[in-house]
């Protein structure tokens, strides 16, 4: 099991030993090809088992909480009206941004089959193609999950750090009602180990 052990943004998750995990922005498809397109982007890791495909976005903002609170508004409502010293200029809320790049990672899994076994690069995304190209993927029984993973100190007097998970999962949730998935915002304390683990 060590060896399914990923890391991203400062952080350690553990998969289950059956599950087919990638970081989906360092297989050689989305840096050789993927990444022509401009403004491509994707998720940060894409996890596959038998009866199940999920899509993982992170979002550690521990210790840096004040530049991201315009991110954790949906549909950008505080991108120009929040202080932040990051130029926001051209990026998103977090339900807008976590929409597109699963979008976008599903694009690029299709474009990858497109090619059938012309390319060497596809062997990295097989499992992944092969779960979204079987007629059982319309199934439920196959769970199609999307997570934002997002860690840090958000709650306020008037809206605690549940709340505003929430009302991003809902936002998540409408943005992507074009494909059949669960949506979860989950951090630390509310993410469910059967997915991934969170180890230090």
């Amino acid at each position: 099991m060590e060896n399914n052990i990923r890391e991203e943004s400062r952080l350690k998750f553990r998969f289950a030993e059956n599950d087919t995990v990638i970081k989906f922005d360092d297989t050689k498809f989305y840096r050789d090809y993927f990444n022509k397109l401009p403004e491509a982007k994707g998720v940060d890791f894409i996890s596959v088992a038998n009866d199940k495909i999920a899509f993982i976005e992170v979002k550690n903002c521990t210790g840096d909480e004040g530049n991201n609170r315009w991110r954790i508004t949906p549909d950008n409502r505080k991108r120009n009206t929040t202080h932040t010293s990051v130029n926001v200029e051209g990026r998103d809320s977090l339900d807008i941004e976590i929409a597109q790049k699963t979008a976008m990672t599903i694009a690029a899994l299709v474009g990858a089959k497109s090619f059938g076994n012309t390319k060497e690069c596809l062997n990295e995304l097989k499992e992944y193609i092969q779960f979204l190209s079987e007629d059982s993927f319309s199934n439920d029984s196959k769970k199609k999950y999307v997570i934002l993973f997002l860690e840090g100190d958000f709650g306020t007097k008037t809206w605690t750090k549940k709340m505003i998970m929430q009302k991003l999962q809902d936002s998540i949730n409408k943005k992507l009602r074009w494909i059949n998935c669960r949506v979860s915002v989950v951090d630390s304390d509310t993410y469910d180990p059967r997915i991934f683990q969170i180890v230090s």
